[in-house]
Order: C-alpha cells, then structure tokens, then sequence
C-alpha cells in the first residue's frame, strides 16, 4: 500500500481541479499520517508554512488540503536548506525559499513534527481526495476525489460532475504497445507489480481500436500489463542557465511549440529574478519556447516491479553500476529516450534522485541548425520504438500537399521493424523541418532522413535534387504537386534538374 502524502492546496488550483480537470500536482509535501492530528486551520496554516510572500492563504479562511496516494514513478526530495545561500549551505540543503521555510527538513506546529518533503511535478493518483477545513467546523468536507486520467476530477460542490482535461504526456504514466502510446492508469497487485491497465485518449477515432467513452469524455480501454511497455517521461533542459523540466507541450498559433516549464534550481532569488510565475511554495513555471531550451533531454522513469526485461538490460547499459544500484535500493535505473541520458528513481520508497550524467545530444549535418524540432521527433519516435532499440530512422518525402513518412527501429539482433501509427507531433515537425530547409533560389528538399542511436547521436541527411520515390502504397504523383511545391518554394533554373523541368511541364500542358 502506497504512502499517503498531504499537500496545503491554493483557491486557484482547487479551482482548476474541481471546474477543469487539471491532473498535476507538486510542491511541498508531509505524510497524512503524522498530520492527522492537525484539523484547525491556524493549525494547518502553521505546519504546512503558508504565511509565504503573497499567499493566498489565511488562517481565518477555508484550507483545502490534498490527500495523496504516493506513484510508484514519484521525485521526493528532503526540504532541506534554508532562506539565503548562507543558511542553505549551513543546512547542506538543496532549497532557498521564502519564511517561513527554515529549511531543517521539519514541519510543526504545537506538539506535532513531521518530514517535510518536495514532489516534483507528477499526475495526481487515482484516489486522491481533496478536503475543505473551514474555520471553527469540527469535521473536514470531502470536495473532490480524483479517478485517474479516465474519469478525471469527481466535483462533490456540483453534483458530482467530473472534469477531465487532455492528459500531459510529460507527467504521469504512459503505456505503450503496438496500437502507439497512452495515457495510462495502472492497476497493482499487493506486491506492487502491475496487473490491469487503463489505456485513455481524448480521440473520438479510438473507437474503433475497441475505447470506449467515459462519462467525463474521455475515451479509454483496459489491457492486461503483460501486453504494454510502462513509463515515466521526465523531459529535463536549461533555460537561462538554470535546470528546469517540461510538463506540458503544445504549439502556439503561428505554429511553433511552446513549453510549460518548471524549474529545477530550487532556488526562489534566482526563479524570481527570470520572472518565472510563483504557482505555490517552491514552484515556479514559466512558459517558453522549445526553441529557447537547451541540451533537452528525454528519459523514462521505470519503476523496477513495472520493468520488461528489455527495459532493465538497456536501463544497466547505459548506467554504469545500475545494477548494483537497484539491488541495493529498489529502484528501478531507466534509459533516456533516444538514449540520450539515464537517470535512477528510488521506487519503493516514493523518492528519486538523478543518478547519471546527461551528455548533451549531438546532431550531425544540416541537423545542428534544427536541433528543437529534431528534438520533438526524437520524442515521438521514442514513445513507439521497441524495448532494447539500437538506430531508430526516419524517412520522410514531401512534395505540394502530399507526403510520405515511413519509419523504422533496428532491434539488439540487428533486424530492422517497421514502426507502425507514428504520432502526429512527428509528421508535423518533419513538415516543419522542410520549411524552415528552404534557401533562397536552391528551394527545399524532397527527401530527408533523421537517423537517431542510443549514444544521442542525432544526424540529418537531406536531398535537395533527385526526384523523390514513392513507395507502392502511396500512388503516382499528379504533377500538379510539383507545380504548386516550385511555387511555394521557388527554385533558380541553376537549382532546377532536368526532371523536375519535366515534371512542370508535364503541370503545365494539363492546364
């Protein structure tokens, strides 16, 4: 049975659970167990330090307290530090934050002491319970219980409606299997090994892959464990110079992909001075684009009961002494995506650490100038490429509106699989990545391959002048196409070959 943990919850984020769904929680933690004496809301204000700079909260006023099943693939991390580099160094803490933070690690108030702790960003687990203390009540109200990514939020101030939003797939359990990659609820046996679990997507055409609709609009389908890869995606960066991790990705308007990011300095002076947003004590976000963060890097967090074999073999490949590490604590060593880091996440205790070095990913030929959107390939195609991978390849043909891509993984024997059901985000950035190739009078290219191998090698090959070769399975391309890609991006008559000359005149006869 997993720890509950207990979280002080601001008026805005109760909102954004009960009215939208929202499934992400982080900040400061304290076990429930040792806080179960502590029902007053003077008393609740004082141990859970919410007198902060600009708090939201007031010991005349309703506390929303969080009541948390622990994950498996949760970061927790002893609040230790202090308020200024002296007391942080003193303390030997990894945290600088605003009084009342003292930074011994320690909560209380009255005669109850308890750990303190900081969870880094996670999904809420199903069961989770949100209660309401108001001032002078002698009993808590139950407000909202969480059902995982499925059912979402139950608001118990409305009727029990449920609200579920998109799930993150930077937060929270994925589970991956032929059909592609899921958000994932996970169903455990007593030992804590994974026995049932719940597949969910927002797309009304899983239908037809057998999902069906939730109440809350979702849609979702049950497998057995045996059948799914289990994971973790911490997607960890720079920006400014300070580590920080994505939480959530999309595109903006014009089309470029924004990043909600979240640091991981642990330190309020330098957060505050970068103008990041202060979502609650020891939490600070920001929004930026992927174009602005540097050495990304994309690892799973495994925990050991959840691994396949193949997810442990690669795990102590790339980890020197992981073995001897899991061993030792429990923990289950996971791969970086793309096999560009590796990093170690204590399970059977609801703590991690970082364990590995990161080496920063390099790219190869024309790909140093893409290196963000190569990134975002490089993410999709890790989230279908089997256990154990050794090249993952990308072939990509586009000419006018149409396009082709078609990709493969290499397996340890060296067999070369084709990867089925590609996720959106990578058609989408090899389009991206043939604009932004044009040049002035030369055009753009007609063929690319992204070649990805586990030491974070990224390399683009790219070919601006043969005509490109369909495969079977796409058809003969009407010339129109050409005709319409030569105007989208013009080509001098240096830069155009004999066969694509054919090609336009072959558009303009059928005019």
């Amino acid at each position: 049975m997993s720890t509950v943990m207990q979280k002080a919850i601001t008026p805005q984020m109760s909102a954004a659970y009960l009215e939208r769904g929202l499934d992400r929680v982080a900040g400061f933690v304290l076990p429930a167990a040792a806080a179960s004496a502590v029902t007053t809301t003077a008393a609740l204000f004082e141990l859970h330090g919410l007198g902060f700079p600009g708090s939201p909260f007031s010991p005349d006023r309703p506390i929303d307290i969080l009541h948390l099943p622990v994950s498996p693939t949760a970061t927790l991390l002893p609040a230790t530090g202090g308020t200024d580099e002296a007391s942080r160094q003193a303390n030997g803490g990894k945290f600088l934050d605003r009084p009342p933070f003292a930074g011994t690690g320690f909560a209380t108030t009255g005669d109850v002491v308890a750990p303190l702790s900081w969870l880094e960003h996670t999904r809420i687990s199903p069961g989770a319970r949100l209660w309401r203390f108001d001032p002078g009540a002698a009993e808590p109200e139950l407000i909202g219980t969480y059902h995982g990514v499925a059912f979402g939020w139950q608001n118990h101030l409305a009727a029990d409606e449920l609200h579920a939003l998109a799930p993150s797939k930077f937060v929270g359990h994925v589970a991956k299997l032929e059909l592609g990659a899921f958000a994932a609820d996970v169903k455990t046996d007593d030992d804590g090994g994974p026995t049932v679990v719940t597949l969910v997507t927002m797309s009304e055409q899983a239908e037809q892959h057998g999902f069906t609709r939730t109440k809350a609009g979702t849609w979702a389908k049950q497998v057995v464990a045996a059948d799914v890869e289990l994971f973790e995606i911490h997607a960890g960066a720079r920006w400014h110079g300070i580590p920080v991790r994505i939480v959530d990705q999309g595109p903006a308007p014009d089309g470029q992909q924004l990043c909600r990011i979240t640091s991981l300095a642990h330190d309020a002076d330098v957060a505050e001075r970068l103008l990041m947003d202060k979502v609650d004590a020891g939490v600070y976000e920001t929004t930026a684009p992927l174009a602005d963060l540097e050495d990304v890097v994309y690892a799973q967090r495994v925990p050991k009961a959840w691994a396949k074999d193949g997810q442990l073999s690669q795990a102590r490949a790339a980890v020197p002494g992981a073995a001897g590490a899991t061993a030792a604590t429990g923990a289950a060593a996971t791969v970086g995506v793309g096999g560009a880091a590796a990093t170690a996440g204590v399970a059977g205790t609801g703590t991690g650490t970082d364990a590995t070095a990161r080496p920063q990913t390099a790219a190869r030929g024309p790909a140093s100038k893409h290196s963000a959107t190569l990134q975002l390939i490089a993410q999709g195609l890790a989230r279908v490429a089997p256990t154990g991978w050794t090249r993952v390849r990308v072939l990509c043909r586009m000419v006018g509106s149409r396009g082709e891509i078609l990709a493969a993984a290499t397996n340890p024997e060296g067999k070369e699989l084709m990867l089925p059901g590609l996720p959106e985000d990578v058609t989408a950035a090899m389009s991206q990545l043939r604009h932004a190739g044009y040049e002035q009078g030369r055009g753009t290219w007609y063929t690319a391959m992204v070649t990805l191998v586990p030491d974070g090698t990224l390399t683009l090959n790219v070919d601006y002048t043969n005509e490109p070769r369909w495969s079977g399975q796409s058809g003969p391309l009407d010339p129109v196409e050409f005709a319409e890609d030569a105007k989208r991006y013009p080509r001098d008559a240096e830069h155009t070959p004999e066969w694509l000359r054919a090609r336009l005149a072959e558009a303009g006869a059928a005019e």
